[in-house]
């Protein structure tokens, strides 16, 4: 039971900042305000409780480029009313180069953003305004696309978000109309985003048409019953991988960066339904990426664990082999296919580094892209580039920073790319430094003007090995 606020000095839910924050008591905490109700309301209430608990407040506001003036007027809000509660406020902007992409694309920006405030900032907490109705749109939305236990269990309410930064969502438990009307009271105003109510978006049409559809035909009570089961499948989730915890160690033999080998008899004393999870229990753990790897991927899998010789190729960047009682996983050596020295990148033609085919396209007309550049901007304007891998001391300014620079290994420890696997990163260069961190975020110095008459599009593939 959450322990109620008194009226007079806060909102009745008071209780949910207090015990989602309270073990963060002493620490820096950065608020991303959009100028919504609900992180208006965040803000608010979290300036209550900020005094008991010792946390230094800072205010972070992202533009994210798609909404002219009415934006640059968000963002004049944000930063009137972190004045007005005496608190600091940045403001970043970020631009969009993929229309197709730009909701999974300003959800990557805005928390690398996030991060790179909280380290210039000595912050170690950012604090997002979720609640329950997000909540039970983002499990709804994982139920129409697909998905597994973990995605039933919607958006945890505290998670790693980069080294040393945590991301907590403390209305995670509150609903929407409740931080309203609680503003109400104070005679807040708040910021409504037009693009919210843009149907076209997947977000805006699961909040607009199929929640309240679904209230209306079938349960009044969804958003409840939504995340009520997220609430169980979470518990599940957790109750299972301490299960799995268990075997863990009988399992595994030897794990590193690029090699797993199992024990193929103790998994195989398991239940059949319980070797999947399992070992990707242990992939997880391993720091091995899951992105590509599909349902019938872990299935495959599960099934390599019989007995005699047998291998697996066809996994994404992943070979399996048994021997005996022995299996083994190796990632794909991004050496073996030539040394990863530096290698020229024609404009208008392709280059091969490690296991990546990557191509320069020159083209003139208005497409949708996914990494684009300008070449006026490359220096020299010569017709070829340079790929190559991180190096000590590398910075870039990533489109969200504003025109600020990030050392490559932050930028890549943030996005979970663990120390072994960043020298196989490939970076596209010219003359004056790194234009494009592959498969993450070309750099703000070279974005696509208004003005730009000729653009580069830049594209990268993996090669799996044969």
């Amino acid at each position: 039971m959450l322990p109620p606020a008194d009226r007079t000095t806060g909102p009745v839910w008071l209780g949910c900042l207090l015990q989602t924050l309270g073990p963060d008591a002493g620490k820096g905490l950065v608020i991303a305000v959009s100028g919504g109700s609900d992180s208006i309301g965040l803000l608010r209430a979290t300036c209550k409780v900020a005094p008991r608990l010792g946390l230094g407040l800072c205010v972070a506001h992202l533009n994210h480029g798609v909404r002219g003036m009415e934006a640059e007027a968000d963002a004049s809000f944000v930063a009137e009313v972190a004045s007005s509660l005496g608190l600091p406020c940045v403001l970043g902007h970020w631009r969009p180069l993929r229309d197709r992409h730009f909701e999974s694309d300003a959800r990557r920006a805005r928390f690398d953003w996030l991060v790179q405030v909280a380290r210039e900032r000595g912050a170690s907490v950012v604090a997002l305004g979720h609640t329950r109705d997000d909540q039970a749109e983002t499990i709804l939305h994982r139920i129409v696309r697909g998905t597994g236990l973990r995605g039933l269990a919607g958006m945890a309410k505290r998670r790693r978000l980069a080294e040393g930064v945590d991301l907590v969502r403390p209305l995670l438990e509150v609903r929407r109309e409740e931080v309203r009307a609680w503003l109400r009271e104070q005679g807040q105003p708040w910021r409504e985003d037009a693009s919210n109510t843009d149907t076209q978006r997947t977000r805006a049409k699961l909040r607009h048409e199929l929640l309240p559809e679904l209230a209306k035909d079938h349960n009044p009570r969804i958003v409840e019953a939504l995340t009520r089961l997220g609430e169980l499948a979470g518990e599940t989730e957790r109750a299972l991988d301490h299960l799995l915890r268990t075997h863990r160690d009988k399992v595994l033999v030897i794990t590193s960066p690029d090699q797993l080998v199992l024990n193929a008899d103790a998994i195989r004393a398991l239940p059949y339904e319980a070797i999947a999870p399992l070992i990707r229990l242990i992939w997880r753990d391993a720091g091995w990426p899951e992105r590509e790897m599909a349902a019938d991927h872990w299935r495959q899998i599960a099934r390599s664990t019989g007995e005699g010789p047998f291998v697996l190729d066809d996994l994404p960047g992943v070979h399996v082999r048994r021997e005996g009682a022995t299996l083994f996983f190796s990632r794909v050596c991004r050496s073996r296919r030539q040394p990863l020295d530096p290698i020229a990148l024609p404009i208008g033609g392709e280059a091969h580094w490690g296991t990546w085919k990557l191509q320069a396209r020159v083209f003139l007309e208005e497409e949708g892209r996914s990494e684009v550049i300008d070449r006026e901007a490359l220096r020299p304007k010569d017709q070829r580039l340079v790929v190559r891998a991180p190096r000590d001391g590398d910075r870039f300014g990533p489109l969200g920073l504003d025109g600020h620079t990030q050392s490559i290994n932050d930028f890549l420890r943030g996005r979970n790319v663990s120390k072994a696997q960043r020298r196989e990163v490939p970076l596209v260069c010219d003359h004056d430094g790194i234009i494009w961190v592959v498969g993450h975020r070309i750099a703000e110095r070279v974005r696509v003007t208004e003005s730009t008459r000729e653009k580069i599009e830049l594209t990268a593939s993996p090669i799996h090995e044969d």
